[in-house]
């Protein structure tokens, strides 16, 4: 069901959706009421499509989100008992490709997580996420980046339940109760901050969560004449960003109806 609604919730799919519907109504046979309908929906296919691809319009969705959390003051990270990083994806063994590998969001992720972990008070690095592509787990990967990066294997635990970000933060919360009141750091990209701590923060006293977000994407507005030229890149920025106003406002829909 997550996976349908995942589908759904990507811009792609209701560009297509709006661009087969116009074709089936600007058919001749049709009637001129239809052939009206068709056009507007061809035209908001194309509208949807060019705004996406622009940088202008990327930028200003994934800025929104950026903006939300700065990363925290040294002060900050020396109360830290905790730092979780969390998963972001791993490329399964195939073709040419021999072993599972994280991916870019992963890698950013656990880089600069683990530089922080080294920075801050905390005794404990969680590894977060299970991964649905391969037999080794997003967090099995992310260890072994880890050690290679100079964290001692006693301190690093992972969690390999969790294929999403609200199980991520119920699975932490069965590693550590609440009760115990636990300063926890989490490690994730800029972009996708606002909706883990919304997840996270279902769980966990607000007071007991550090927002540590890596990995910015956002950039000044300094546009030229090519920022209004489609890309391919921008088209993905936006739909990243999109992918997480959907999320949580899904996340707002299952705390409303518990």
């Amino acid at each position: 069901m997550i996976t349908v609604l995942k589908s759904i919730s990507t811009p792609i799919i209701w560009i297509i959706f709006l661009l087969v519907v116009s074709i089936l109504l600007l058919r001749k046979e049709n009637k001129q009421s239809r052939l009206k309908i068709g056009w507007y929906l061809l035209i908001a296919g194309a509208c949807i499509l060019y705004f996406l691809s622009i940088a202008p319009i990327s930028n200003t969705l994934v800025y929104s989100l950026e903006s939300q959390y700065q990363p925290p003051p040294k002060e900050d990270l020396e109360t830290l008992d905790i730092i979780v990083i969390l998963g972001g994806g791993i490329y399964p063994p195939d073709g040419l490709r021999k072993s599972p590998e994280a991916s870019g969001t992963t890698y950013s992720r656990l880089f600069n997580g683990v530089k922080v972990f080294k920075q801050s008070s905390a005794k404990v690095l969680v590894l977060s996420g299970a991964g649905s592509v391969s037999n080794e787990s997003e967090a099995e990967v992310m260890k072994n980046l880890a050690i290679m990066l100079g964290v001692p294997e006693d301190k690093i635990i992972t969690e390999t339940k969790s294929n999403n970000t609200l199980e991520q933060a119920i699975e932490i919360a069965e590693l550590f109760p609440p009760s115990e009141n636990k300063r926890i750091g989490i490690v994730t990209s800029a972009l996708h901050m606002p909706r883990a701590v919304q997840a996270f923060q279902e769980k966990f006293p607000k007071k007991d969560i550090v927002p540590i977000p890596v990995g910015y994407i956002s950039s000044s507005p300094e546009y030229s004449l090519n920022s209004f030229i489609p890309a391919a890149d921008a088209f993905m920025t936006s739909t990243d960003a999109i992918h997480e106003e959907i999320g949580m406002i899904w996340y707002h829909f299952l705390a409303w109806g518990q």
